[in-house]
């Protein structure tokens, strides 16, 4: 650490001072030796007190110089540590600012060196905390943004044809168009509950309080239930949904009704966005050893890209390039996915190659109950 010029000249001033205190000093404990000693004769004294008393002299002189040597260096450390404080009182500001960085530590010596480390570490924190703000900030904006669309375009549906329906005084339009109509709006109607669904789970989920009611469940009962709810969808689709688990019965404990949640997510993620998909298998093995289950649902759909196979949990992400209103969503169905899932002390993750794409969840056969309701 290079000091100014005032700085090396206060410590100049208080090395010389303090060299000075430390001679009398010295030269007053060698004269206490000598009970014939007075302000007149206090030199020759000294001589006498070298030639007779010589290992003592030395013994005093040396003491003088390490409490000096010890006394200077204190000095140092003292103006070290006020620069420190005035470069930390000056980092404080740089906080939002992401390119900045921390103190160098090789400028503050050996014995500040530790404090500066840890300096820089709540810097980086707080930098890192701050980023995360702007991040959330940024993931609200774009909620509301996509929230407000998703909104808007089943009322805007909704509002036009129930208009149609009710400005119909002379009774112009046909049955089969009245009726026409109104499954219309009730469609959209039912995506604008889905969607209020999906933002009221989110934000449960995402609670700093958030509770599950924790409950003994057989999960392979659950798959091969939810298997035959989604059947008709899928025929529909021209996809066959299944189930297929290991041993037949999985007991486990959790929370059934967000769990069943979380795997109904992943099988409309992959009927709605496994294009060309002719299956969508639910599979589930146990690991007792490990005190483990896991549940993989995957599809022989399209492939996901590479680069959004790390994003595809974030909040409000989607891969798509643009707002697709025959898929619809908000990209919050992952997102709740994976809240779940890491609420009862789990993993998720995301496999995808040309043959098939898997979502692997992995929960623990009894979890440690530390967020019960």
């Amino acid at each position: 650490m290079k000091l100014s010029v005032l700085d090396w000249l206060l410590w100049v001033v208080k090395a010389v001072v303090s060299a000075l205190l430390f001679v009398f000093m010295g030269i007053g404990g060698i004269l206490v030796t000598r009970s014939a000693w007075t302000s007149a004769n206090w030199l020759l004294e000294l001589q006498a007190a070298w030639a007779r008393q010589q290992p003592l002299v030395i013994i005093v002189g040396l003491v003088v110089v390490v409490l000096w040597l010890l006394l200077i260096r204190h000095f140092y450390e003292a103006v070290l540590l006020n620069r420190l404080i005035e470069a930390v009182s000056d980092l404080a500001p740089r906080v939002r600012d992401t390119e900045s960085e921390g103190l160098p530590e090789k400028r503050w010596g050996r014995r500040l060196r530790p404090l500066v480390t840890n300096v820089n570490g709540v810097f980086d924190a707080a930098q890192a905390a701050m980023a995360e703000e702007r991040e959330i900030e940024r993931s609200k904006d774009e909620m509301i943004t996509n929230v407000s669309h998703d909104l808007r375009t089943p009322l805007t549906s909704i509002l036009g044809y129930l208009g149609l329906i009710i400005n119909d005084e002379d009774e112009k339009l046909a049955r089969k168009d009245l009726v026409k109509y109104a499954n219309t709006a009730f469609s959209k109607a039912g995506q604008m509950k889905s969607l209020v669904e999906d933002l009221f789970d989110y934000t449960q989920v995402h609670q700093v309080d958030f509770k599950l009611r924790w409950a003994p469940l057989d999960l392979a009962a659950m798959l091969q239930q939810l298997a035959v709810n989604y059947e008709l969808e899928a025929k529909n689709k021209h996809v066959v949904v299944s189930a297929v688990t290991n041993p037949d019965t999985i007991e486990m404990v959790g929370d059934p009704d967000r769990l069943a949640r979380v795997f109904m997510n992943l099988i409309n993620n992959a009927l709605k966005y496994g294009d060309g998909a002719t299956f969508v298998r639910l599979t589930a093995k146990t690991n007792k050893s490990e005190n483990y289950v896991e549940v993989r649902v995957q599809n022989n759909g399209e492939k996901i890209p590479a680069d959004s196979i790390k994003r595809l949990f974030d909040r409000f992400y989607r891969v798509e390039s643009s707002r697709n209103t025959k898929t619809g969503g908000t990209g919050l169905g992952l997102a709740i996915v994976n809240g779940v899932v890491e609420a009862h002390g789990g993993t998720v993750r995301v496999e995808s190659d040309d043959d098939l794409t898997s979502f692997i969840v992995q929960l623990p056969l009894q979890p440690e109950l530390g967020n019960e309701a």
